[in-house]
Parts: C-alpha cells; sequence; structure tokens
C-alpha cells in the first residue's frame, strides 16, 4: 500500500513537473516570437512616414492595422512576463492588462471590418465610394480604442470575480483581486466572445458578396480588361489573405473561450488548446506584416526610401563613397510604372515637387537650385535683363492668380521620378483689351 501511494505521488510529481516545463517552454517561445513580430511591425510603421501622399483609406486602415498588430505583441510580451516569469505580480494586474489586450483584439477587428466595407462599397456600390474620408478613418479609429476599452473596463468591473474581487483594485498586491473566478462565469465568456463571432460572420458575408459581384463582373467584355478591376482584384486577394489570417488566428482563441461552456475537459487538454491558440495569434501578426509588405506597393516603395535614406546616413556619417552613384539614385523597374501613376501632393501650397531620390546623390545633395532662378536672378542685374523684366510688371498686382500643377512630359521621359511644376495664370484686368 506504501509503494504505492509513493509510486502516485511520483507519477503526480512528475506529470506536474512536465506541465510546468512545457508552459515555461511555451511562454519563452511565445515571447520571442512576440519580440520579433513587434520589431517587424515597427520598423514597418517607421516606414510608412515615407508613404507617398495622399494615402488613401485603404492604406490608412493598413497602417492601424500594423499598429494594433504591434500593440498585441507588446500584451503578449507583458501578459508572459508578469502571468509566468515573474508571477508574484497581482491578480488585478492580470486584469487590467487582460482589458487592454482584449480592448487592442477588438480595434483590430473592428479596423478590418472598416477595411472590408470600405472595399465592399467601392466595389459593390462604386458611386458612394467617397462615404469613407480620412476624417471619418480618423474617427474610426479613435473610437475603435476608446469604446472597447471602456467597456472592457466595466465588465471586468461589474462580474464578480473581477477587479472589485478580494482586494479590490489592488495592483501593487500579491493578493489583489485573489480568485480570479471572472473566468468561471459563463456569460462573462459569452460577452467576451460575442462580438469577435459577429465580425468575423460579418466580414464571411462581405467577401462572400464581393466575389459573387466581382465574378458576374468578369462575365462583362466591356469591363473585363479595366485598370480598376484589375487594381481592386489585387486589393481583394490582399485583403482576404488579412482576413483569412484575422480567422485563422481568432476562431482558436474564441473556441478556446466557448469550449468550457459546454463541456469539461481535462487540465492537459486545455493547456494544449491553450498553447495552440495562442502560438495561431502571435504567428498571426507576424503574418500580417509579411503580407503587407508582399502584397502592397506602397508599403514597399515607402521601405526602400526608409532603407535608401539610411544606407545615405550612415555613407555620410562613415564618409563612405559611393562606388556606383548612377545605380544608387535610379529607381528600381518594379517602382517605375508605380511612380508613373501616382502624383505626389506633400503640402497644399503650389511649390517645386522634386523626386525623392534627388536627396541621395551626394553632388546634388538636394540643396542646388534649378537653372531658371539662376537664369532670372542674373537678368536683374543686367542692362538687357531689367527692360525684359519691366514688360512683366503688371503681372505682380494680380493677386487672385490661381496657379495650375502640370507634368512635364520632355522631363518625365528623361526621368524616373515625377516633375511637377508650378505655372501661374495672369488675370486680364480690362477684357476688351485682349479684341
Amino acid at each position: 500500500m506504501d509503494n504505492e501511494t509513493i509510486t502516485l505521488s511520483e507519477l503526480e510529481e512528475a506529470v506536474q513537473r512536465y506541465e510546468t516545463n512545457l508552459v515555461n517552454f511555451s511562454a519563452i517561445t511565445m515571447t520571442t516570437f512576440s519580440i520579433i513580430a513587434l520589431l517587424v511591425n515597427l520598423y514597418l510603421l517607421s516606414c510608412a512616414r515615407n508613404l507617398r501622399r495622399p494615402v488613401s483609406v485603404n492604406l490608412r486602415l493598413c497602417v492601424f492595422l500594423l499598429a494594433c498588430d504591434a500593440l498585441c505583441s507588446v500584451c503578449y510580451i507583458l501578459t508572459y512576463l508578469i502571468n509566468i516569469f515573474f508571477s508574484h505580480f497581482s491578480n488585478c494586474t492580470s486584469l487590467l492588462l487582460e482589458v487592454i489586450k482584449m480592448s487592442t483584439f477588438t480595434a483590430s477587428v473592428v479596423t478590418l471590418a472598416a477595411l472590408a466595407l470600405n472595399h465592399y462599397v467601392g466595389i459593390v456600390y462604386p458611386l458612394h465610394r467617397n462615404f469613407f474620408t480620412p476624417r471619418n478613418v480618423r474617427w474610426t479609429v479613435i473610437l475603435a480604442y476608446i469604446i472597447p476599452l471602456t467597456t472592457y473596463l466595466l465588465i471586468f468591473t461589474i462580474f464578480p470575480g473581477g477587479l472589485r474581487a478580494h482586494k479590490a483594485f489592488a495592483f501593487f498586491d500579491n493578493e489583489g483581486c485573489a480568485g480570479l473566478q471572472i473566468y468561471r462565469n459563463n456569460y462573462f465568456r459569452a460577452t467576451l466572445v460575442g462580438p469577435f463571432i459577429f465580425f468575423i460572420l460579418m466580414l464571411s458575408y462581405l467577401y462572400l458578396h464581393i466575389l459573387i459581384h466581382m465574378r458576374r463582373i468578369s462575365r462583362d467584355p466591356l469591363l473585363a480588361n479595366n485598370t480598376t478591376r484589375r487594381n481592386n482584384r489585387k486589393l481583394l486577394i490582399t485583403i482576404l489573405l488579412l482576413a483569412g489570417s484575422a480567422c485563422i488566428g481568432w476562431l482558436p482563441t474564441t473556441i478556446n473561450f466557448l469550449v468550457p461552456m459546454v463541456m469539461n475537459l481535462q487540465k492537459r487538454a486545455r493547456l494544449y488548446l491553450g498553447i495552440f491558440a495562442q502560438f495561431l495569434h502571435v504567428a498571426k501578426l507576424l503574418a500580417d506584416a509579411f503580407i503587407y509588405a508582399s502584397r502592397l506597393i506602397e508599403i514597399r516603395y515607402a521601405m526602400y526610401v526608409s532603407n535608401q535614406s539610411v544606407q545615405l546616413w550612415i555613407m555620410r556619417t562613415f564618409r563612405i563613397e559611393l562606388t556606383d552613384e548612377k545605380s544608387s539614385s535610379t529607381v528600381p523597374p518594379q517602382f517605375q510604372k508605380y511612380l508613373s501613376e501616382t502624383n505626389e501632393n506633400r503640402s497644399a501650397r503650389s511649390r517645386r515637387v522634386k523626386s525623392e531620390f534627388q536627396n541621395f546623390t551626394p553632388k546634388r545633395g538636394g540643396s542646388k537650385r534649378p537653372k531658371s532662378v539662376s537664369n532670372v536672378s542674373s537678368a536683374c542685374n543686367s542692362p538687357s535683363g531689367s527692360k525684359l523684366l519691366a514688360n512683366h510688371q503688371a503681372l505682380k498686382p494680380s493677386k487672385s492668380v490661381p496657379s495650375v500643377v502640370v507634368q512635364s512630359k520632355s522631363e518625365a521621359k528623361n526621368n524616373n521620378s515625377v516633375v511637377v511644376k508650378s505655372v501661374r495664370l495672369s488675370v486680364v484686368s480690362n477684357p476688351q483689351q485682349q479684341y
């Protein structure tokens, strides 16, 4: 009898040791992947500063999704540090971190739903495409954080066993919010899972309708070869990849919340399911970054400009000379079509817009003035030039002279970048002088 008791106790200790080692190994692995995902998303966010203006609504939402993924990575890192590596923290701190993490998840879900809705309106109802403006996107981003954060704080406070448990709101006490009974409440679990299920069903409906609509349009010979339709198809594939990665990353977490409401699983089964769900969610954070970098040419071009600027800064700092100046200043062929089809307006003022790569050549350095300016200044100093400028003095009093921005075709053929000129239109004071 004593031998059987010793054998059972040793077996229980071995099982407990195995589970502890499994939790520690998974925590180290998840923390490593979360740090990698954080660094990749922060790199893409830093490159997003070089996006060509004006930035479209879809691109704004994609950049916000990058910010959500970066914040999710931070939440996962803090979760493993507080709950596993430094377990002496208060349970109230763990609950507060869970509130922030759930708010970030919800913000990313709402942003992905807004991206799908904008794509749906742009393809199915193209006449109402301007409904989503940058101002609406800005308010959507703000509310996508404020409303979920406020809601989850109320939920974790109202339900028993949450932040109002024994030693309520004791974030720096080891015995604060003791028990964590809130996770055993089925109504609490249903409240957390409900919004995710709703948004997943809505995304499925929107993209199914988009696929049916685009298949119907592809049969029309007049619209089959349209460039806009091809761009919509490419954007559809990109957002479908994002939605697919979101569903793969969120569904196991949702199932992990719903299974205890339906059946009682063993401790090891729940442990395996939780590790698998968290691994898929962290992998989703990395997959989104690679989808942005591979599918969106705007992000790839911003990455190229950022890399070129960093390379130039390093060469200037360490005084390294360029071996091939021509190759460093030319645009790669993969971006030439993109640059020729888009115009950048970085400011509302009508000023001369130069190429981004003009600053990369060490000879110019972006400080050399155009020849036309030097010619005008030399004409002012010469006696013959004063006579030429005297004929144009009548154009100065016109205050409300509009400016038109046109593209120089002759310079655009010889240069890979887009050169924009500002042309001022003269205003005739007396219309009868024209005849």
